[in-house]
């Protein structure tokens, strides 16, 4: 943060008389003094605002210093407060941090087939709309991990919550916190009785009440896939932390047959009627009615399910007029929509993030622009395609990598946080 550093060292003591600085005859050495990692000068409470604005990257180094300050960094309280400061920062920088996850195939399809080779990488967005595009065009290795070959081959959208990032796959899932490198693949459950070939409807999120991170993922109870009968599914619950370690079934299946897993869609025929959603706390079942009355009608694959600054958001786009409707809502119970932006455009797109007052980040297949609230127009040196970024690790030079075989790009706005995955973690934290 601007205007606030910490000088972690030696406190050097004053030249006495006769001595020189360059040594020699005379000269009394000191000796070496314990570092004082708390100066005198500043107290518990300034140390701690310090330290809660800074990045988890030097949080990490600053663990080290000492017993009292380890104990202070690894401290629940402190955890929390420093994941609401981060999301500040994200919030104010319009937005500050995204998360890349490249998704590879092995060889041409069908069936498509992705590389286990899990990689993320942070993509900043500087908050000058006219420098953005050059710096934008280099994202960062934060987060590498090999898994077994063949231990998955379909990997379907990832989700972030308070720095954490869930990637379903076809066999598994997995729980990642990059910053911290914790990690953690979630056990085996053997309650689907139909074989899926995409990924099972899955999400997670934070239960308030306990302060414990949940995964929820729906199962089909039947072997066979009726279109025409409803299917009987249930849901199950994985506790991340939690003292049960495995996968536990809800009290209440699912009221209606989860379709699409982006945010547990409902639909009758080819349009869709409401959301259904999950409650961490009691884990009951609750649907959120959708807009139906929108024209021009849209088709249900033009409908996309997300959340802009802090509200659930519609977002539909009607080929016949070649626009986007962007709904909002601040109140998933008793929902009640308006429509915040509306966007004249030939291809179908969705919001990333809000730019507060100017404008709206875009997302249109591989695509980023900047759409300019003012002139109603998208800003032509706010846009960059991912193709063109250069994917930087610690083993590549100044130009980066050029991914090839690239599927897709997987974009989401991304917080850095210290929430553990492990109870391993968690127990290093504390020692």
């Amino acid at each position: 943060m601007p205007g606030l550093f910490v000088v972690v060292g030696q406190r050097r003591r004053p030249r006495e008389h006769g001595t020189s600085a360059t040594g020699g005859e005379g000269v009394k050495r000191c000796k070496g003094q314990p570092v004082d990692p708390f100066p005198e000068s500043i107290n518990d409470a300034t140390v701690w605002e310090i330290l809660i604005r800074l990045p988890v990257a030097s949080l990490a180094k600053y663990k080290s210093v000492s017993k009292a300050w380890r104990a202070t960094i690894s401290d629940p309280v402190f955890v929390r407060a420093h994941l609401q400061c981060s999301k500040q920062k994200q919030q104010s920088r319009n937005p500050a941090s995204f998360l890349i996850a490249p998704q590879v195939l092995l060889g041409p399809g069908p069936p498509e087939r992705f590389s286990t080779n899990v990689r993320f990488y942070q993509l900043r967005l500087e908050d000058d709309t006219k420098s953005s595009k050059a710096k934008a065009a280099e994202a960062e290795l934060i987060y590498g991990r090999y898994v077994q070959p063949g231990e998955f081959e379909l990997v379907c959208f990832m989700a972030h919550c308070d720095g954490l990032v869930l990637l379903p796959t076809n066999t598994k899932a997995y729980i990642f916190n990059p910053m911290t490198q914790d990690s953690i693949a979630l056990p085996a459950s053997k309650r689907n009785k139909l074989k899926w070939y995409m990924c099972l409807p899955i999400g997670f999120g934070l239960d308030a009440s306990t302060g414990k991170y949940k995964v929820a993922r729906s199962f089909y109870r039947s072997r066979k896939y009726d279109p025409v009968d409803i299917v009987k599914m249930g849901m199950e619950v994985y506790t991340i932390n939690g003292e049960e370690g495995k996968w536990r079934e809800t009290a209440v299946d699912p009221p209606y047959p989860i379709l699409h897993s982006q945010t547990a869609t409902h639909q009758s025929a080819t349009t869709p009627q409401g959301l259904l959603r999950f409650s961490l706390e009691d884990e009951t079942f609750g649907v959120t009615p959708l807009l139906t009355n929108t024209y021009p009608q849209v088709e249900d694959e033009d409908v996309f399910v997300t959340e802009l600054d802090g509200e659930l958001c519609a977002t539909f786009f009607s080929e016949v007029v070649r626009r986007v409707l962007i709904f909002v809502t601040p109140d998933v119970i008793v929902p009640r929509w308006y429509c915040r932006y509306l966007i004249n455009i030939q291809e179908q797109c969705y919001p990333m993030a809000s730019l507060g007052s100017r404008g709206i980040l875009m997302r249109g297949g591989d695509g980023l622009f900047r759409y300019n609230l003012e002139t109603g127009r998208f800003e032509e040196d706010g846009e960059f395609a991912m193709n063109d970024i250069r994917f930087l690790g610690p083993c590549e030079d100044t130009f980066g990598r050029a991914w090839q075989d690239v599927y897709y790009y997987q974009l989401i706005p991304y917080t850095e946080s210290f929430v553990p995955v492990t109870r391993k973690a968690r127990s290093q934290q504390a020692l």
